[in-house]
């Protein structure tokens, strides 16, 4: 029996060690590269016309990445396409000023 604690102390000290974590290193590529990106319900709302526009399925527009427009207010969200990519520029209230299939 004092054999058997002595294996159940080690197996319970080598899983405490096994639990133990490590601070991950965050790479370059990890971090975002613009401070300001758009809202996600402006996002969405681009996703959504853009899946009216081009006749896609639905759910199959997604919004891959955004960035401050080309005018003061405003946001360009790059969107994926079942085939293709597509912009969509559209301002602080949710109005579309241009979407473009690329």
């Amino acid at each position: 029996m004092n054999s058997l604690m002595k294996v159940a102390g080690v197996v319970s000290v080598f899983g405490l060690a096994a639990c133990a974590s490590t601070t991950p290193t965050i790479s370059p590529a990890t971090i975002r590269g613009s401070a300001q990106t758009a809202p996600a319900d402006l996002q969405l709302l681009c996703a959504s016309e853009a899946q009216t526009r081009f006749d896609a399925p639905a759910n199959s527009v997604l919004p891959t990445s955004s960035r401050p427009g080309p005018t003061a207010g405003t946001y360009a969200v790059d969107l994926k396409l079942p085939v293709g990519q597509a912009t969509c520029v559209i301002d602080d209230n949710g109005a579309i000023s241009s979407l473009a299939q690329l």
